[in-house]
């Protein structure tokens, strides 16, 4: 029982962490010049392709970005991250988000 505990508690860790994460980066994308339905579509996607340690690196990232002067232009100072699965999660949601086409 006790280890079932234990599981059931790191589950839920996990979880909030990449809730947390999630939130972080809606908040983020919009803060760089990311439109709001675009951002909670990226968001969105960027959680099906990505790790939750790869999400929380993308928010941890994201702090440190000012805002741009184009949607476009946000997505590339996101795509700057030192993370390959992340640039690549990125360019494809940016690009199912603005244009509808799915990659």
């Amino acid at each position: 029982m006790h280890r079932f505990i234990l599981a059931a508690c790191a589950v839920m860790l996990l979880a909030g962490c990449a809730t947390a994460a999630r939130y972080t980066l809606q908040d983020r994308f919009r803060a760089i010049g990311i439109p709001e339905g675009t951002a909670d579509c990226m968001v969105d996607e960027l959680d099906e392709r990505l790790t939750n340690e790869d999400l929380q690196d993308l928010a941890q990232y994201t702090l440190r970005l000012s805002r741009a002067d184009s949607t476009l232009a946000a997505i590339r100072a996101l795509m700057t991250i030192d993370n390959p699965r992340a640039v690549t999660a990125i360019g494809a949601s940016g690009v199912s988000c603005v244009t509808g086409l799915r990659l």
